[in-house]
């Protein structure tokens, strides 16, 4: 059927080509409508503790908005200019169009009045030095609003409803600008997503070309020709162009995690493309009639391309386990992006090679690769030992994936080099937060001040406990109560730590202190900051069963599609080793698992599997014996195996240069996951093969 299908369209290819430009154009049309919306909230679903722990502080105090954050600089604010400037900017923040309410060191009250303790008489006559370490000795409040040293302050910009997002950020930031002495940087989420924003157009504009510049520049290598090059190449162009057109057309945005995919797409469809080419040079090795060779190699090669395509979409379709908007949409764009890459490759190839007339009988394929066979098969004949070697390198990484950890990092999306990264480690170094949470302590009726006052303590120490029973304390704390008077929320900043460091260290340290204060299930913090922190390992846990529901998937295919359990479980060996390798050398590094670790080991266990599939196709169209078949299996597929990985890396090697972190590990991770695949494929799987089927 295949043989007809191609057969048909190589005969009659004038409107299939018509109709792939047409589409083509109109796919490039929609994709100047795609958009980068980076909303790092989005990783946690409403469902998750940590959503509904908002929502239920939202019923019981007042619904939480996003803020801008500010952190703004001077030498010293400890003289009479620069405290003045940062009063102006205060003033200024406030009549900006927008903005409800501004938090600063000038919003702090008096004790035992009304209006602003900072510009109040009370400290008037002082110097500047000492009117601030006044308010930060007598108001924990103030010691998280200016440094101890007096060179930072933070402010935080509550918009009114509706009126959060660039343009009131715009807003704000023209406000700042000019003050003389002052320096502002916006932090906060908010700002670490719009730097998100601006570095992953910056990667889609920079480094997908670049992956596709290299990954020509390989195919001009193997096949030194530009007619075969070009036959290569558009169809893994044009289906990356469907794929953003598809993007454009349903308004579906790029986001931190889909930042890489078109990386990955585009160096998977070359994958499959060079098979395609390999298999059709081949093919035409004698052949009289050069249209039903190539319709031959087409429908040869055509189901190991759909199984390793399929491969890949079961991988990606995982990543819909987890409660996590951003996930589910990664699983969905990454499935229609591997069908649109393969539907181009396996459509497109053939109406090139009408076309331009490539490949041509008497054509040789590649040898730059054919090095790998001779080793290959002699290690295939080590019946006894590969399987020893292939138990020993499973077992050795078996024992060290179980020492791997769980855990979320700011630092993966935090841009390399832009303002708010070197900002926010500013304020670390100050002891300032940018990360606003606040921690919900449930009132005893019995003692109504006991449980906040050991919180106050908890949070900023002995003086937090004086505060808290002070009557300017306890004025405060009636604005933080619940509407019922059943909670107070206390005020926490922690950072959102620029450092490479586990995101929940702040946090853990201060929900320790609660246990240690007797406050264990009395107090709960909350946030979005929060939410991500806590529900990140949450995330990672449920991928890795996503991990385990792929590896199922994809041992159950292969059994069904060769119609061996023997050849299945090998497989399920083979490539097991390249992400348990990957997983070690994690725990080696001394790295947690992440979300965008984790992501990477699912999607590279789905290509991973790719070269086996290859191998395996080959070996069922093979002849003669086991030890015949092998051979044979290793001669054909070997050298594209070899080619197509190193496509793959030098694709995904781009992907290290971009300045989200997250992101270059991911592709590193895939990289290593894919050479180690080839290893395992070209030096265990043919010997196995030969021990399992002999």
């Amino acid at each position: 059927m295949l043989m007809r299908f191609f057969n048909r369209l190589l005969s009659r290819p004038l409107w299939p080509a018509l109709l792939l430009v047409l589409v083509t154009l109109l796919a490039g049309w929609q994709a100047t409508r795609v958009q980068v919306a980076v909303n790092l909230s989005g990783l946690i679903g409403e469902g998750t503790e940590g959503a509904q722990a908002i929502r239920r502080y939202e019923t019981r105090f007042a619904p939480l908005r996003a803020e801008e954050v500010l952190l703004v600089q001077a030498p010293s604010f400890a003289t009479d200019q620069a405290l003045g400037a940062l009063e102006d900017l205060v003033l200024e923040l406030q009549f900006v169009d927008g903005v409800e309410n501004v938090i600063s060191l000038a919003s702090l009250p008096a004790p035992g009045r009304e209006g602003s303790w900072l510009t109040g008489p009370e400290l008037a006559d002082l110097p500047p030095a000492e009117r601030l370490e006044t308010m930060r000795r007598l108001n924990p409040l103030a010691r998280q609003l200016i440094s101890a040293d007096m060179t930072a302050a933070m402010i935080a910009v509550v918009p009114e409803p509706g009126q959060a997002g660039d343009a009131l950020a715009d807003r704000v930031q023209t406000a700042a600008d000019g003050f003389e002495g002052l320096h502002v940087t916006h932090v906060g989420l908010l700002a670490v997503q719009r730097a998100i924003s601006v570095e992953l157009i910056r990667d889609i504009e920079v480094l997908t070309p670049a992956a596709i510049g290299l990954c020509l520049i390989l195919s001009v290598v193997l096949f030194r020709s530009a007619r075969a090059v070009a036959v290569i190449a558009l169809p893994p162009i044009a289906g990356l162009v469907w794929f953003f057109g598809w993007l454009g057309a349903t308004g579906t945005p790029i986001d931190p995690l889909m930042g890489s995919l078109p990386v990955v797409l585009i160096v998977l469809a070359f994958s499959d493309a060079i098979h395609v080419y390999h298999a059709a040079i081949q093919a035409l090795d004698a052949a009289a009639d050069r249209r039903a060779a190539l319709s031959r190699a087409l429908a040869e090669t055509a189901p190991a391309a759909a199984l390793t395509s399929l491969t890949t979409v079961i991988a990606f379709a995982s990543l819909a386990w987890p409660d996590s908007p951003s996930m589910n949409t990664m699983a969905w764009a990454g499935g229609v992006g591997m069908g649109l890459c393969l539907l181009s490759v396996l459509w497109m190839m053939p109406v090139l090679m009408w076309a331009l007339g490539v490949p041509r009988a008497g054509g040789r394929p590649p040898r730059l690769f054919a090095g790998v066979v001779p080793p290959a098969r002699r290690v295939a004949r080590w019946t006894r030992a590969v399987p020893l070697i292939a138990v020993l390198v499973l077992l050795g990484a078996l024992a060290l994936q179980s020492q791997s950890r769980l855990g979320f990092r700011y630092a993966d999306y935090l841009p390399r080099g832009a303002p708010v990264t070197r900002a926010l480690a500013q304020m670390d170094a100050a002891g300032l937060g940018s990360d606003r949470m606040l921690a919900i302590v449930e009132t005893d009726p019995a003692a109504p001040l006991d449980r906040v006052t050991r919180a106050a303590a908890a949070i900023w120490g002995p003086e937090g406990s004086d505060w808290a029973r002070s009557p300017a304390g306890q004025a405060m704390l009636a604005r933080m109560a619940a509407t019922d008077g059943s909670a107070h929320a206390l005020p926490l900043q922690l950072p959102i730590s620029a450092r490479d460091v586990p995101a929940d260290h702040a946090l853990s340290t201060v929900m320790a202190a609660f246990d240690a204060a007797g406050l264990g299930g009395q107090v709960q913090v909350i946030g979005p900051g929060q939410a991500l922190i806590t529900e990140g390992p949450k995330l990672v846990e449920n991928l890795r069963w996503g991990l385990y529901s792929t590896i199922l998937a994809i041992t159950l295919l292969v059994a069904a599609v060769h119609r061996s359990w023997r050849l299945a479980l090998v497989a399920l060996v083979v490539n097991l080793i390249p992400i348990l390798g990957v997983e070690a050398w994690l725990v080696v590094q001394g790295r947690e698992l992440t979300i965008m670790n984790m992501i990477a080991l699912t999607v590279a266990f789905g290509i991973a599997v790719d070269d086996t599939l290859h191998f395996l196709n080959r070996l069922a169209l093979a002849r003669g014996d086991t030890a015949a078949r092998v051979d044979r299996a290793l001669t054909e597929a070997a050298p594209p195996m070899a080619a197509t990985t190193a496509i793959l890396l030098a694709g995904l090697v781009v992907t290290l240069f971009s300045t989200l972190p997250g992101l270059a590990v991911y592709g590193g991770l895939i990289a290593l996951a894919v050479a180690l695949a080839l290893a395992a494929d070209l030096f265990l799987l043919p010997g196995l093969i030969r021990w399992s089927l002999k």
